[in-house]
């Protein structure tokens, strides 16, 4: 026993005393340029945001791009430019009063030049569906959730398969915008081929418009009276359905699920005139509806 008891001593004085501290030095990649390009037909300021890739470790702001020129041109010709605000890597086109971007069916093409260098990408401006409605309903405590306002907004599908739509919900003016609240539909389900065609959402993504919250957050309710809540849909082509999608499985999964995929780039609709250029981002031309409800 005594020899039992001396290995067993000398076994664990190794694994207690080989702890060495590791840096992990990783190879910095070429910097390459991201655009932020989601255009909508809401009649405010659209923007498009230059910026570029940063190390993985770095705890700076991500470096912004300047000096460059954008223009967005539809399939007739005419064309918007984006001018830069303030050095601050944000191109902007102002509307006039009442005026909006875009036509619904038109396809678009969007220019940067920047150093000698051109970016391109293209998207169809598709139709989107109205917000029908907003409830909510008091649920006391169970499973977990606590008690308080619990809503959904109810939206018919367009007949037709092929449609896509990215649902933002506001609270209080706030953009529920944590990757887990990323809602987007498929015609009426979550995914392509789901044959839900012309039909209303299903339940999960009508009522995907209550707050999500983080583990170290304070258990609070999703709605409180008097709080306001919007909820806007937008079109999207396949290729951004599938670039949200993608994205999505990224931000909330990553390493943490058992057969998830490693971290990479999401693969995105911008080409570079420079074929070693590997540009990211996305560039998609959306039609919006909107509603808002009061808790009461």
């Amino acid at each position: 026993m005594k020899n039992i008891a001396f290995m067993l001593l000398i076994l664990m004085l190794c694994f207690t005393a080989c702890e060495d501290i590791v840096d992990i030095e990783l190879d910095e990649g070429p910097v390459e340029i991201v655009v932020d390009a989601w255009i909508n037909t809401d009649t405010v300021p659209q923007v498009i945001k230059l910026r570029t890739t940063a190390p993985y470790f770095s705890n700076e702001f991500v470096p912004v791009v300047n000096g460059a020129e954008i223009t967005v041109t539809d399939e007739d010709g005419r064309s918007f430019e984006f001018i830069e605000s303030n050095n601050s890597g944000d191109y902007i086109w102002t509307p006039e009063p009442g005026e909006r971007f875009g036509e619904i069916g038109k396809n678009y093409n969007l220019s940067i030049a920047l150093d000698g260098k051109i970016y391109t990408a293209a998207s169809s401006l598709n139709p989107t569906v109205p917000v029908d409605s907003i409830t909510y309903e008091f649920r006391e405590e169970s499973l977990g959730e606590p008690e308080g306002y619990y809503a959904e907004f109810f939206g018919r599908d367009q007949p037709g398969l092929g449609d896509a739509y990215w649902i933002k919900a506001y609270k209080n003016g706030i953009f529920l915008n944590k990757p887990q609240e990323i809602n987007i539909a498929f015609d009426g389900g979550p995914s392509a081929g789901s044959e839900v065609d012309g039909l209303i959402f299903i339940t999960p993504i009508r009522e995907a418009i209550n707050p999500d919250r983080d583990e170290d957050e304070d258990d609070l309710p999703p709605y409180e009276l008097g709080d306001n809540i919007r909820v806007e849909i937008y079109s999207l082509t396949t290729e951004a359905f599938t670039y949200l999608e993608r994205a999505r499985i990224q931000l909330t999964l990553g390493d943490a699920a058992l057969f998830a995929e490693p971290p990479a780039n999401v693969p995105t609709n911008i080409f570079s005139s420079e074929p070693t250029e590997n540009p990211q981002g996305f560039f998609v031309v959306s039609e919006v509806s909107s509603l808002e409800a009061v808790v009461e």
